[in-house]
């Protein structure tokens, strides 16, 4: 029986539904071929629209007592707006389910897009996590030739956004020094942003948290192209991985080594450059 309580827990503590519905404690079980994570949300919306309050019976006759017809008919003439509201309410409910169940589009960017590695738009940004001013590696396995957006393991990627065998996500990472690979392929428009990489690792990313460390977030995104910084600590998702203006796929800086440990957890596969990006999450108990 599912724990739905513990489900509301979690919730609150930014766990993505994929994780929970993982949880052994929650005893969530899905039907066999059914993507566990979009059916527990699906299940929770279903139960939620469920709880309302039982409306009391008048006295004298009972209403269930009258024909279907008669009871619908005199709730229109008593009611109409709120009949109107819970019709509109139940299609709405009834069309979020239909989504859920759907499986991820592989046309829409940039979180559920997979593909072969692209070359059309190939750029390299610097990602640069702390906790407390202590820099941390992102997650890798040595050897495995990708990590975050390619492995199909939770903590690498999104169990919803696996991709199929032989493709990757446009947005990944090939080891723990921080830079991620932007790969696009021609014809595909838009700016992915620091949120899209978030959706797809898995990882909760907010104002008041960052993977697994939370309190406040200092989220600067400096431009070497421009020599500027700007804060995005009240929205860290909506960070955008620009595009240099060198070119799709210009990468026209050195990776400072200092940066990537001086690459104690890999150099990026980059072939040590990039486009001149460096964004900072710094989080502060």
């Amino acid at each position: 029986m599912t724990d739905w309580e513990r489900v509301a827990r979690l919730r609150t503590k930014g766990r993505a539904w994929a994780e929970i519905a993982e949880d052994e404690k929650v005893g969530f079980h899905p039907p066999e071929g059914i993507d566990a994570g979009r059916a527990l949300k699906g299940a929770w919306l279903a139960r939620r629209s469920r709880q309302r309050p039982a409306a009391s019976s008048n006295e004298g006759s009972s209403p269930l007592s009258r024909p279907p017809s008669r009871r619908i008919s005199s709730a229109l003439r008593r009611h109409p707006y709120r009949v109107l509201g819970l019709a509109l309410l139940a299609v709405l409910v009834a069309s979020l389910l239909y989504l859920l169940v759907l499986p991820p589009s592989h046309n829409d960017p940039f979180p559920a897009y997979c593909s072969a590695e692209a070359t059309d738009v190939h750029y390299h940004v610097l990602l640069l996590i702390y906790d407390g001013g202590t820099q941390q590696a992102l997650p890798y396995q040595p050897g495995a030739g990708g990590d975050i957006g390619v492995l199909d393991q939770s903590g690498y990627t999104n169990p919803s956004l696996y991709c199929p065998s032989g493709e990757l996500h446009l947005l990944h990472t090939h080891d723990g020094s921080g830079i991620i690979h932007v790969e696009m392929p021609g014809g595909l428009s838009g700016t992915p942003t620091l949120g899209d990489f978030f959706q797809i690792w898995g990882e909760p990313l907010s104002s008041g948290g960052v993977w697994t460390f939370s309190g406040t977030v200092s989220a600067q995104m400096h431009d070497m192209d421009m020599g500027s910084t700007t804060s995005y600590s009240g929205d860290p998702g909506a960070m955008p991985f620009y595009q240099p203006p060198g070119g799709p796929t210009s990468n026209p800086y050195s990776i400072p080594p200092s940066l990537i440990w001086n690459g104690q957890y890999g150099n990026g596969q980059s072939g040590t450059t990039f486009d001149g990006e460096i964004i900072w999450l710094n989080v502060t108990a």
